[in-house]
């Protein structure tokens, strides 16, 4: 009960006039949602929801938007209640508070959520209001080709044109529409592709790699991920001016371009030259993108390095890795001078043996350790198969021996392991029961009220009511203070007093539950725990358990 008066004292503040105290709401507000095992009764989300509808004072700044901190709040709780208070109070939210709505929305997948959805972003994009959740949609090809089918024609307003490229994309290679419109849009595809590839080339002859990392940036980077949308979208929209315009970038500088103008020709059978994949298959940029792309198609065998693949994949991805992630200003990390020193064999944080390579890289003529892996030993996984782990500390080569370093990386990771082992993930016990709470709200005052008739001393009649009444709540918090249902590390513990029960996660093969209970079962399709389902918020804890199995390739099923 602490957490609900306190969310209710936060939406009291939040109406504020003054701006502080609403800052102060939002950052207590801010604060709770940190919280991953936070517990708040549905009431009171709902009353969130209600509250993010109302008018709030004048904004003061950027952060002063309650209707959407609110609507963020209880996005986290993937309750069926919580989706359809989302659509009754829609229409009175703000828009950004919309737009984290309609996310949530079609993060649940309902069918009636989706019926909902395709009306209300279709008014959205009519009037030139929604754009940050169209890009949601790429997951959900279906509903993207009915909004789609029915604005179409915003493709050629330049906040939508390439959201509705890229959503495009996502039903050519779902395979629910290949060739969606191709009419309609193979012109307008080659016609934008023009524009774009004019800027393209004013980079072309100079390109280095170097420089997209270094000195080109964001600006070179937007533009070569809006060629290559547009090059990929080929494989749908192939005409004989497709075809010229695909041989031309065959021959690009830039090398993931020309890999996704190979992969097309390759799947068209168009002719290209052996020094082409052999370019794009060493190049630093391409050389796992090519690989991948390949293994998609069942190609894997055109791969022209085919001895030492995965030292040959682990240094570019420790390259891509180290560029994909800038520092806190934005600066690209750019290594230099990649080279596998040695590698090593160790569990994962999954419990699988899989190969680290030990990596001396060069930034700023320093040589420091980097690590690239988990690559995958088990022989039907792909040579390129891997539980990612990449990273680098900065950690100087020189400070250490190769295999001080190689102790180092074990003792972190064994120190990882411990606590990851130790790590309480999910945590939750009974409330005070239903009866304790009848005796506490419709027993005691009707003895109170009762008292006064029949006894000469009610007070004090009264006093031993109440003290039995607190005795006997305490007693049920006290009893449940014993009785958890807890995820820790890769088990799932039942404690019942004394007693202790658990099952590893690997272990399970099904989650179910009923009025009553939740049912755990094991791979041999027996019953090995059972609790009441009042011991657990169900949708927190299946969330977390669906988060906890994500990685097992033998995942068990989890009723929703």
């Amino acid at each position: 009960m602490k957490v609900e008066l306190k969310l209710r004292n936060i939406l009291r503040q939040l109406k504020s006039a003054d701006p502080k105290k609403r800052y102060e709401a939002l950052d207590d507000l801010y604060q709770y949602k940190q919280q991953d095992d936070l517990q708040v009764q549905i009431e009171v989300l709902l009353d969130c929801i209600k509250a993010a509808t109302a008018k709030f004072p004048k904004r003061v700044d950027h952060w002063d938007n309650p209707s959407y901190y609110l609507i963020d709040f209880v996005c986290d709780f993937r309750m069926p209640q919580i989706m359809e208070s989302l659509m009754e109070n829609f229409e009175r939210l703000d828009l950004l508070a919309k737009e984290r709505a309609i996310e949530f929305l079609l993060s649940t997948e309902d069918q009636k959520a989706f019926y909902f959805l395709e009306e209300k972003m279709v008014q959205l994009i009519q009037s030139d209001k929604l754009f940050r959740s169209i890009r949601e949609l790429r997951a959900y090809p279906v509903l993207a080709r009915n909004i789609l089918n029915k604005t179409f024609d915003k493709i050629h307003t330049e906040p939508y044109k390439f959201m509705y490229y890229s959503l495009i994309s996502s039903i050519n290679e779902s395979g629910l529409d290949p060739g969606y419109k191709e009419e309609k849009l193979l012109p307008i595809l080659l016609e934008d592709y023009q524009t774009v590839l004019e800027d393209y080339l004013k980079y072309d002859s100079d390109y280095s790699t170097k420089f997209v990392y270094m000195a080109w940036k964001d600006s070179y980077l937007l533009i070569r991920n809006r060629l290559r949308l547009f090059i990929n979208l080929m494989m749908y929209y192939f005409s004989p001016e497709v075809e010229k315009e695909l041989r031309r970038a065959l021959h690009f500088k830039d090398p993931i371009i020309r890999t996704d103008a190979l992969i097309i020709c390759l799947s068209k059978s168009l002719p290209y030259e052996q020094g082409i994949l052999v370019e794009t298959a060493n190049h630093i940029e391409s050389a796992e993108l090519l690989y991948w792309k390949l293994l998609e198609r069942n190609l894997q065998h055109l791969y022209p390095i085919q001895e030492e693949v995965q030292p040959h994949l682990a240094k570019t991805r420790f390259f891509n890795t180290m560029v994909g992630n800038p520092d806190e200003e934005g600066n690209f990390q750019y290594p230099e001078e990649i080279q596998i020193v040695d590698q090593l064999d160790a569990e994962n944080v999954q419990r699988r043996l899989v190969r680290y390579y030990f990596i001396r890289f060069q930034m700023n003529n320093i040589d420091y350790v980097g690590w690239a892996g988990g690559y995958s030993l088990e022989s039907e996984d792909p040579q390129g198969a891997i539980w990612d782990e990449t990273y680098t500390d900065f950690v100087e080569f020189d400070s250490l021996s190769i295999e001080e370093h190689k102790q180092a990386f074990l003792d972190g990771k064994k120190k990882l392991m411990n606590v990851l082992d130790q790590h309480v993930f999910y945590e939750s016990s009974p409330k005070l029961s239903t009866g304790a709470w009848f005796a506490i709200a419709v027993i005691v005052p009707f003895a109170i009220r009762f008292s006064y008739y029949l006894f000469n001393f009610p007070i004090l009649n009264i006093l031993i009511v109440i003290g039995l009444a607190c005795s006997f709540s305490f007693i049920q918090v006290q009893r449940n203070k014993k009785r958890k249902v807890l995820i820790i590390g890769d088990q799932l513990v039942v404690k019942r007093g004394a007693k202790q029960n658990s099952i590893g996660l690997r272990n399970i093969e099904k989650v179910e539950y009923n009025q009553k209970h939740v049912l755990i079962y094991n791979k041999h399709h027996e019953l090995t725990l059972k609790f009441p389902l009042s011991w657990v918020h169900y949708d927190l804890f299946q969330q977390q358990m669906h988060k906890n199995v994500a990685h097992y390739k033998d995942k068990p099923f989890i009723q929703s």
